[in-house]
Parts: structure tokens; sequence; C-alpha cells
């Protein structure tokens, strides 16, 4: 009787042992949950800032977001979109100073053959020192052409 005393009670501090450490790894857990919980609310909160931003982007680029588009197709919708802009934007320049070009100097002017690019008789430092001096004259002519060319912002 003594030994099978002996043998309860070492379950017993087993058992008890086994529950303070499941009771440990419990309170672990519930830290760990807390943690996860934060770090989900955050990403949660950092989703509705972007797609609030997403959304003004679409809504100044003047693009209704289909009913049930994901997340991610209007992220490659817009940046599809905005790439379209930036290239049209670029496209336009280049005519607008072709255009001027020409308005001004129609016969002496090569279009055909400044439509290739730079002269390759150029070295970059070269044509770095030819961008400084055309810089301001070029913000002129872009200045005086906005009004002209880009939607009123108003």
């Amino acid at each position: 009787m003594r030994q099978e005393a002996e043998s309860l009670r070492t379950d017993v501090g087993a058992a008890v042992a086994r529950r303070l450490e499941v009771e440990e790894a419990s309170v672990g857990l519930r830290a760990d949950l807390a943690e996860a919980r934060g770090l989900l609310q955050v990403e949660g909160d950092e989703y509705d800032c972007l797609s609030s931003a997403v959304l003004a982007v679409y809504d100044n680029l003047q693009v209704a977001q289909e009913e049930g588009t994901s997340s991610l197709a209007v992220r490659a919708a817009s940046t599809a979109r905005v790439g379209q802009l930036e290239e049209s934007a670029f496209h336009g320049g280049i005519t607008q100073a072709f255009t001027v070009a020409h308005s001004h100097y129609e016969k002496e002017i090569n279009l055909e053959v400044m439509s290739e690019g730079f002269p390759p008789t150029y070295e970059d430092d070269e044509l770095d020192a030819i961008e400084k001096v055309v810089a301001p004259l070029a913000k002129n002519l872009a200045d005086n052409l906005k009004e002209m060319v880009l939607p009123s912002r108003k």
C-alpha cells in the first residue's frame, strides 16, 4: 500500500508538472497570439491606406474600378495605366518640341535626322553640357505649352 501511495504521489507530481508546463506554454501562446493580432491590425491598417490611395489614383486618372476587382489587379492596372500615361506624356512632349522646331525652322532643320537622336560623335560630357545650356530654355517652352497641352486641374 505504501508503494502504491508513493506511485500515486509520483504520478500526481508528474501530472502537476505537466499541467504547469502546459499552462506556461499557454501563456506564451496567448502572448504570441496577442502580438500576431497586433501585427495583423497594423497590416490591415496599411492595406486600408493603400486601398484608399489606389482609389484616389483611380479617381485622379478618371478610371473606374470594376466591382469585385482584387487589390492585386487594381495595383497591376494602376501601374499599367500610369506607365501608359507617362509614355503618352513623353511622346506628347517630343511631338510638341518637333512642332515648335518645325514652325521656326521649316527648311533649315532636318526633322528626320533629328528623330534619330543624338549624333554619335558627341561624348556624354558634351551632351551634359549642352543639356545644361538648353534646360532653362526647355523649361520656358514647357511652361508656355503647358496650358495648351495639359488639362486644367482646377
